[in-house]
């Protein structure tokens, strides 16, 4: 049996790290723990199969202006088939190319890819913006689960202006407005919306058709109320995620959850059964 699902894992491939993120990475490595190198994606499926373990791979655009190619549902669709038997992907959209982010979600579906991953502080609109409704409306549409990101993050952080990056689009409260408005889209709101924690809790105990992703959130730094919520009313809808390469790795931070004293039957929901469940895997 699997041991664990990693439900959102940037691979640091050449096409994420040297494109994307090119723009990010010197202030990425200010505040990333350890160095932030390429890896060959048949070595971190490897690893994965050797502890048991399977991931998610996100995809990423930077939105309008980016001046890199994405890491879009093609590109992911290549690294899942690299290892189909440890990996699913999320592609991307940029929201601000209308009817052809619609088209791009239609070719994820076709890609047979299994959600999408925006990053509204990076792509600089809210999920509730009117303009984003196509898009939740075509990824309802052919059932994929989009994973919003959420709260503060490291692009940018220390930098002058932040790079750019705004964080107030990245509120919690955008994808509770986009969770009534499209109750059969399957919404993972990842980060735990950290400066906006309670809010984040609220809008997943709100609407049942939210999860939450504890990925980025050491468990060490963890809040009671954060923890509290995980291991009662909300450890059915909660999700291990490791954020790497970007925090800690998979096996550091469960160490570090398995110190917090965490009921079995909860770490096992929150590390692999509830994933298991919304992806239809294992």
């Amino acid at each position: 049996m699997t041991d664990f699902i990693d439900f959102h894992l940037h691979p640091p491939v050449e096409a994420l790290l040297h494109g994307p993120l090119a723009p990010f990475l010197d202030g990425l490595r200010d505040v990333v723990p350890r160095p932030v190198e390429v890896e060959a994606i048949g070595d971190i499926a490897q690893w994965y199969r050797d502890h048991d373990a399977k991931a998610v791979l996100l995809g990423w655009h930077g939105g309008a202006g980016s001046p890199t190619a994405p890491l879009d549902g093609r590109r992911i669709g290549q690294l899942v088939a690299a290892a189909p038997d440890v990996f699913k992907g999320f592609g991307t959209a940029d929201p601000s190319l209308g009817a052809a982010a619609v088209g791009a979600i239609h070719e994820i579906a076709r890609l047979g890819l299994d959600g999408l991953s925006f990053h509204p502080a990076a792509q600089r609109i809210e999920a509730s913006h009117r303009s984003m409704e196509p898009l939740w409306e075509t990824a309802a549409e052919h059932d994929l689960v989009c994973v919003i990101h959420s709260g503060g993050t490291r692009l940018g952080a220390g930098r002058l202006g932040g790079s750019g990056i705004m964080l107030a689009p990245a509120r919690p409260v955008h994808v509770d407005t986009v969770a009534a408005e499209f109750p059969d889209l399957r919404i993972v709101l990842a980060h735990t919306g950290q400066l906006w924690l309670d809010e984040a809790l609220e809008v997943v105990r709100h609407k049942a058709n939210v999860w939450l992703d504890i990925s980025g959130q050491h468990p060490a730094s963890m809040s009671r109320v954060l923890r509290d919520a995980v291991a009662g009313e909300l450890s059915r809808r909660t999700l291990f995620g490791s954020d790497y390469p970007f925090a800690s790795t998979p096996l550091e931070w469960i160490a570090a959850w398995n110190e917090l004293g965490m009921p079995e039957s909860v770490t096992r929901q929150v590390l692999h059964d509830n994933a298991a469940g919304l992806l239809g895997w294992d």
